[in-house]
């Protein structure tokens, strides 16, 4: 099976890979970190959206989703109304939410996920 890789970043990581019929997307965090975690959540999920559509899939094929935030009791309900409005309905994944020390201190969520391809 050949494995394929998206928007490799030179020496640490692709920001996705492709190997038999399933496409994992590293964690994902907010290029404006500025914003609170709701709007940290949505930049994070609308980069999601386009790394699924490069590798020929989206949100309804979404697994798995872990999550990470920096302070979970506090941020949890914003997170969740930006994702609530985001995934289908009919299509929940599994999911798992914990709180965790993140790479900067502007960085307020990550997410990462696996998604079964379209093709």
């Amino acid at each position: 099976m050949t494995i394929k890789r998206y928007q490799p970043n030179g020496k640490r990581l692709s920001h996705a890979v492709e190997y038999n019929g399933i496409v994992y997307v590293t964690g994902q965090v907010a290029s404006d970190r500025s914003q609170d975690v709701h709007g940290q959540t949505q930049q994070v999920l609308a980069r999601i959206d386009e790394l699924l559509a490069e590798a020929g899939s989206d949100k309804s094929r979404i697994l798995f989703a872990q999550v990470w935030l920096k302070h979970a009791v506090k941020d949890f309900a914003q997170m969740n109304a930006a994702w609530d409005a985001w995934v289908p309905e009919d299509a929940l994944p599994a999911r798992a939410t914990v709180e965790s020390s993140l790479a900067a201190e502007n960085i307020l969520v990550e997410i990462a996920i696996q998604a079964a391809l379209s093709r």
